[in-house]
């Protein structure tokens, strides 16, 4: 199956779920102005290029039914503009459009307002579905979700429904080419971490670290990360989302690296806490085996046919389990003291990857395991986080080539 064959595929399984007459409007995200001229990093639509192979800004893909009829599909782009080529780059031209997604009804970008008045007006459409982000109370809608209010504002007699869940349910089962492309993450993001675990040593800075992680990738071509890596020594490794990445590091502190690699818009999410001086101490490393056990646990408890929430309860109940008999604590309750996230997260296009959270855990799902154990009163912040595929009978720990336990930090930081 070739890419534009992936793409039709998954529009086809798309409109499969859908019932009678529809139209479905999947518009680009935008870029946000920074001051004058300038502007933030684009981030593209994942549902948008999940469907088609596109990631530039201004798309829309519209996909539609009538009664009586069959389904058709069209893609807006935007038309090839000198002036903008001069200061920004090309776009795709139409061939290219239709050879990277398999549409074959291309169209420019600025006469979508006239098709959608048409199908209202003409066709009788009643029913109309777009893909949005809640900005949530209080929040600012963007242009995908202001569209849509206005979309509503002109139409208020029609049935106006979001469609992003559909699309999240089919986003939430990988297939083999974005496992391939999700292992090539993960393999990029083990290159930048052994080079800068290599050249860690007492008094690096939080952020010399993660530009040696970063250097790697951008050799690669990944100037963007999935995320930004926490570099968090000693009891900084405490906050959850400490990004500051701006201390030094000091003799018998550890570092907790969280931090991952993007591919072709596929995301890593990897963990790892290593000693700054290259060698833990006995207090370290015992719990640095306590959290592996945990893993070791939660990946046995990743099964087919339970909640997300259900495993992440599960999961906590072992822990605690594992504590009072470690003597780590007395009481159950005090695990709170110590252990304060979920177990993980799905992963995909994106880090924490859209999901539908009544759908049940299922083969070809990808999660992150990621148990940690948090103390600032000893200055020890140590999680450990693996990429892993929900298999039928046992799953798949898509980063286990990446070093993970005591042992294994050691012998890489001492060149071995």
């Amino acid at each position: 199956m070739n890419l534009a064959e992936k793409y039709m595929s998954r529009r086809a399984g798309l409109m499969e779920t859908m019932e009678d007459d529809y139209c479905i409007v999947i518009k680009a995200s935008s870029s946000k102005p920074t001051s004058a001229d300038g502007m933030y990093h684009y981030t593209p639509s994942r549902n948008l290029y999940y469907l088609t192979g596109i990631d530039q800004e201004d798309s829309c893909l519209v996909m539609w039914r009538l009664k009586g009829r069959e389904a058709k599909e069209c893609l807006y782009i935007s038309p090839y503009d000198e002036a903008y080529a001069k200061w920004y780059g090309t776009v795709l031209t139409k061939e290219q459009a239709q050879e990277n997604s398999g549409i074959k009804d291309i169209r420019f970008a600025g006469s979508e307002d006239k098709f959608l008045n048409k199908l209202v007006s003409r066709e009788r459409l009643g029913r109309f579905f777009f893909d949005w982000h809640n900005c949530g109370l209080g929040g600012s809608p963007g242009k995908r979700l202001s569209y849509v209010n206005n979309f509503k504002t002109h139409f208020p007699g029609l049935d106006v429904q979001s469609i992003s869940d559909k699309i999240f349910s089919l986003r939430m089962i990988k297939d083999e080419s974005e496992l391939e492309t999700m292992k090539a993450a993960i393999a990029l993001t083990q290159k930048g971490f052994e080079a800068a675990a290599k050249k860690l040593a007492p008094g690096m800075n939080e952020r010399e670290f993660e530009a040696e992680l970063i250097y790697e990738w951008a050799k690669e071509g990944e100037k963007t990360p999935a995320f930004s890596a926490i570099v968090a020594g000693g009891s900084r490794a405490t906050c959850l989302h400490y990004v500051s990445n701006d201390t030094d590091l000091s003799d018998g502190e550890l570092l907790l690296v969280d931090h991952g690699a993007m591919k072709n818009l596929y995301c890593s999410d990897i963990t790892r806490t290593i000693p700054v001086n290259g060698k833990y101490t006995p207090r370290q490393r015992e719990l640095m085996e306590m959290v592996l056990e945990v893993q070791a646990k939660a990946n046995e408890l990743l099964r087919p046919g339970k909640l997300h929430r259900e495993w992440n309860d599960q999961v906590l109940e072992a822990y605690k389990e594992i504590m009072i008999g470690r003597g780590e604590i007395k009481e159950p309750e005090e695990i709170s003291n110590f252990y304060y996230h979920g177990i993980g997260h799905h992963l995909g296009l994106d880090t924490h990857d859209e999901n539908v959270s009544d759908i049940p855990i299922a083969p070809g799902m990808v999660f992150t395991i990621e148990p940690g154990f948090y103390s600032a009163e000893e200055g020890i912040g140590i999680r450990i986080e693996d990429d892993v595929l929900v298999g039928e009978k046992e799953n798949i720990v898509l980063s286990a080539d990446f070093p993970r336990t005591p042992d294994e930090i050691e012998a890489l930081m001492a060149g071995k």
